[in-house]
């Protein structure tokens, strides 16, 4: 059986359905500090209002990252109301990569990646083996998330998905977006980021 066809269908996707959209603070890619990095996650009814907004740090390339932002949403009071996990890309913190179907089974929300770009994976893999030659989790990381399922030719819009049928999570998405392609949730996520950059001397 298709992986897909094993997750029950959604009986209504709703316009207030609660969501998380989550993204990391900006830092200085090419620091040797050890610093700690904002993670934002920015709970909303569709894209209607804000709802909370929670928040974790993860080390730069942090290889628990998964664990970490699964910690953050358990812990959330907000975790019981929420119908999906929203992420602009599997990679945070740099190269961090999330472990996306870990991160369903650990909290028991489905999570929905959404990229505007089919990704370069030559790419990525030349840039995982020059940067960590002896680690092969976060490759594998990348695999378990599945290929990128086009689901609009224009704007261009790919997902990647864990806990959820493809249909609901373009529902969802759809649902979930004011303007251009990308859910508020995640916009609003990525804003708080963008103004907490870390520099350094």
């Amino acid at each position: 059986m298709n992986e897909e066809n094993k997750v029950k269908r959604w009986r209504t996707v709703k316009s207030k359905t609660p969501i998380i959209g989550i993204d990391d603070g900006g830092f200085d890619r090419f620091s040797k500090e050890d610093i700690n990095i904002p993670v934002f996650g920015v709970i909303m009814k569709g894209a209607a209002y804000v709802d909370g907004i929670i928040q974790c740090y993860l080390k730069k390339d942090d290889p628990q990252a998964t664990n970490i932002i699964s910690h953050m949403i358990i812990e959330s009071p907000h975790k019981n109301q929420l119908k999906a996990i929203l992420f602009q890309g599997i990679t945070i913190a740099g190269f961090g990569v999330l472990n996306i179907a870990s991160l369903y089974e650990n909290t028991g929300i489905p999570v929905v990646v959404v990229l505007r770009k089919y990704p370069d994976y030559p790419k990525i893999k030349s840039a995982l083996e020059t940067a960590f030659p002896s680690d092969q989790e976060r490759w594998r990381n990348i695999g378990f998330a599945g290929e990128p399922l086009k689901v609009q030719d224009d704007p261009l819009l790919f997902l990647q998905i864990a806990g959820i049928h493809p249909q609901d999570a373009y529902l969802l998405i759809k649902k979930c977006t004011a303007i251009g392609t990308i859910p508020e949730a995640l916009r609003i996520a990525h804003f708080i980021g963008a103004s907490h950059f870390h520099y350094t001397n």
